[in-house]
């Protein structure tokens, strides 16, 4: 949400125009999830007392630009602040605990410091002020854990039927080996583990994504290690337990120069999850060269997927699923699976 308006009269919701000068109130928008519709009003009235100046865009001054509010299905709560400087930041630390008191499900509250007079909403620095650092967001085969600056879809149902989707066409293929470039908090990663992916690689580049996905590993592996085993109903002897399951590995990289550097043997398949400019030149021409035999590809603009795919003539598409993420809009995902058509010897 932009913060505009004044000191004394908060706006919450889309900038200001020539119409609209002190901003467009989107406060009771009937697409937010109930605890983001309830966080509104404390949190306007607790930007009100702070009395920081909203940031203005014609003029490039104030302080307070953005309020993120993330939320999970069970209504915990993620508020991320945007401020231009840390002019207002000391009000902000002695002060925060009263929106705390008023929102009791607000787990992971933070500052972020954007400098720049952009459209890029986020700064590079983010100050954590909450004993929490994630909220819980429901995946395939365990919790995800979503942390500050780390990238979640905001339709969750929709980006569950992508990992479920994803999962059940690995139980199909049934690789050893996968990776899962652009992986972000690990969604697709930890799905792929669940359909019994021995080995699953996840490379993202952003640091507090990664941050997450390493802390649902952590999780995982002491929930499980609390879990009793029980005996197995299974003729091989694997225990009913999720230990047996494995678990994903994480790497923080740039996903095109990680997989184009590999000189390890590439893996049974690839997932990969590109912003909307896709994965150009570089990435999708090496998969094209690299004999791998299976893609799953997610892809949030149809136009660039389409771009890629030209480069990558020798991959067949076996099956697509299109997933509506924004309904009511011209916006759709859609996931992708292809195999390696390989060339026969002739004699």
């Amino acid at each position: 949400m932009v913060v505009s308006g004044s000191k004394k009269s908060i706006v919450l919701g889309l900038a200001p125009n020539e119409k609209h000068p002190t901003g467009i109130d989107l406060q009771s928008c009937p697409l937010y999830a109930p605890a983001i519709h309830a966080a509104f009003t404390p949190i306007r009235a607790w930007l009100q007392r702070l009395g920081a100046r909203p940031y203005n865009i014609p003029t490039a001054k104030g302080e307070v630009k953005y309020v993120l509010v993330s939320a999970n299905p069970a209504g915990d709560l993620m508020v991320r602040l945007v401020l231009r400087s840390k002019a207002a930041l000391h009000r902000v630390e002695h002060t925060w605990s009263e929106l705390q008191a008023e929102l009791p499900n607000l787990r992971v509250f933070s500052v972020n410091i954007q400098p720049e007079h952009t459209t890029v909403i986020e700064g590079r620095e983010e100050i954590i002020l909450s004993s929490e650092r994630y909220i819980p967001m429901p995946g395939i085969g365990t919790d995800l854990w979503l942390a500050p600056g780390a990238f979640f879809q905001t339709n969750t149902a929709a980006s569950q039927a992508l990992y479920a989707q994803a999962a059940t066409w690995a139980r199909e293929l049934q690789p050893e080996t996968a990776w899962d470039l652009y992986c972000g908090v690990g969604g697709f990663a930890f799905a792929l583990s669940s359909a019994g992916v021995a080995q699953v690689t996840g490379v993202e580049v952003v640091g507090p994504a990664i941050d997450g996905a390493k802390h649902a590993v952590t999780e995982l592996a002491s929930a499980t290690a609390t879990v009793p085993v029980e005996p197995s109903n299974k003729n091989d002897g694997t225990p009913n337990t999720p230990s047996a399951a494995p678990r994903p590995h994480f790497i923080t990289a740039d996903a095109t120069k990680w997989a184009v550097n590999q000189t390890l043997m590439p893996p049974d398949l690839v997932v990969v999850n590109p912003p909307r400019r896709g994965l150009g030149p570089d990435l999708s021409s090496w998969l094209e060269r690299s004999g791998i035999p299976h893609l799953i590809y997610s892809s949030c603009f149809p136009e660039t997927l389409v771009e890629d795919l030209r480069r990558m003539r020798s991959y067949q598409i076996r099956a697509a699923k299109l997933v509506d993420m924004f309904p009511h809009t011209s916006h759709v995902e859609c996931v992708v699976l292809m195999s390696k058509i390989f060339s026969r010897a002739t004699n």
